[in-house]
């Protein structure tokens, strides 16, 4: 069992992600580009953000802001769970929970830039080592793991537009395709082909 994402018929920016009984695989941390809401209707999700435990149980549900790094760890057997993302720009209230990357560390690359993680500490005024734990500790992950999912959520997002998997592997930096779907599926818990699905 694998989670299932809907998007929106029209403007395909709203997107509904479904964990069916059964789907109880353990993320990699993670964020998105949207706010996630994710609502337990059974069971129970437990949610790992900034060192801190957060427990959902039956019939409540949590709000995650857009760019916060979390990892799904655990959940009951018995747990079904939908994740509604919505992009931050149309809710006030939770664009206001968060700080862009841009304002903490102005200096931090894209994932289509070039620049090391080293080049970016020398800029900052810090070491490799100093900039990864400043950074870690702002971020809740590492700068090359906030990077990847970057170029993850680019992956999501040129998915939705009909873009084949093996373009978006090219055009997102990763290897090969399959690469590139490893990395998806630690994530977001789905294929890239079956998330473009959806």
């Amino acid at each position: 069992m694998s989670w299932r994402y809907v998007r929106a018929v029209i403007g395909q920016d709203v997107e509904l992600a479904i964990c069916p009984v059964g789907c109880s695989e353990a993320l990699v941390p993670h964020f998105h580009e949207e706010a996630q809401i994710s609502f337990v209707l059974t069971g129970w999700r437990q949610f790992l953000v900034n060192g801190c435990y957060i427990d959902v149980p039956a019939r409540s549900s949590c709000v995650l802001p857009a760019g916060v790094p979390h990892q799904a760890i655990d959940c009951a057997p018995n747990t079904v769970c939908l994740n509604l993302y919505v992009p931050a720009e149309h809710s006030l209230a939770l664009m206001s929970m968060t700080r862009p990357l841009g304002e903490l560390f102005p200096d931090m690359p894209s994932f289509a830039e070039d620049a090391t993680i080293a080049c970016v500490a020398v800029r900052s005024g810090l070491t490799r080592e100093g900039f990864t734990r400043r950074f870690s500790r702002c971020h809740g992950m590492p700068p090359h793991a906030y990077r990847r999912m970057l170029r993850l959520n680019c992956a999501r997002q040129m998915l939705r537009t009909g873009t084949p998997p093996a373009e978006v592997a090219a055009a997102t930096n990763f290897a090969d395709q399959s690469h590139l779907g490893r990395w998806f599926r630690r994530a977001f818990g789905t294929t890239p082909s079956r998330y473009q699905l959806g």
